[in-house]
């Protein structure tokens, strides 16, 4: 180790050519760091600004959630879902789902499923006849390892009450909501079925059919 004098900046180096390296630097930058720290610090003041804003921004929109009008809480659920902005969908879904209300929680179900989108069904064997089931899975377009499978599928134009397969010509009703409680139905593959039930952590959860075996299935609402 290699003290470099004359820098106090610096108390020991690895090697004896950096002293000169270090103090080229420190020569010629000393302007120029005192202006880089000076960007630094209006940088972060900037996002300090922009963090602040945000949060009374969110703020704003949670306190109309907690409105004791019940009315005033499902419609302002229903339009947060549709706003597109990432975090107002996350706490407009959080809310509805981890809600004791059992209205206010069908209506997230109904919310989710009416702004459209992509959901994930993850099914996890329970047994031997669970491998037909994680076959469907590959059969409509998902993936499994042999214990746990996952497909993601579409959610299609609502009809009536239930959203369709998205399969114009084969369509059917995919997904039925009945109170906290959803009926799955997938005609890929060979086809399939899950009776689900919302839990208090906002996943649906049940057993799906397919193809004569049985297996586990989940749909995480808050994705």
């Amino acid at each position: 180790m290699v003290k470099c004098l004359g820098l106090r900046l610096f108390s020991t180096v690895r090697h004896a050519g950096t002293c000169g390296i270090i103090a080229l630097a420190v020569g010629l930058g000393n302007g120029a760091a005192a202006q880089t720290s000076q960007n630094t610090t209006q940088s972060f003041e900037e996002f300090q600004a922009s963090v602040s804003a945000g949060a009374q921004r969110i703020a704003k929109y949670q306190e109309v959630l907690q409105n004791p009008d019940a009315r005033i809480q499902y419609e302002a659920v229903r339009l947060l879902l549709k706003s597109g902005d990432p975090a107002l969908v996350r706490i407009a879904k959080e809310h509805a789902l981890f809600s004791t209300n059992p209205v206010l929680r069908n209506s997230a179900i109904l919310a989710i499923f009416e702004a459209g989108g992509n959901l994930r069904i993850e099914v996890t064997a329970t047994d031997e006849s669970s491998a037909n089931v994680l076959k469907w899975v590959s059969d409509a377009g998902g993936t499994h390892d042999g214990k746990k499978g996952n497909h993601i599928f579409n959610i299609g134009a609502k009809a009536e009450n239930c959203w369709m397969s998205g399969q114009e010509r084969y369509a059917i009703c995919e997904l039925t909501v009945s109170g906290t409680s959803v009926q799955f139905k997938s005609n890929r593959g060979k086809g399939s079925q899950a009776s689900l039930a919302l839990g208090p952590d906002g996943v649906l959860r049940g057993v799906i059919f397919a193809e004569g075996g049985q297996a586990n299935a989940a749909i995480d609402l808050k994705e």
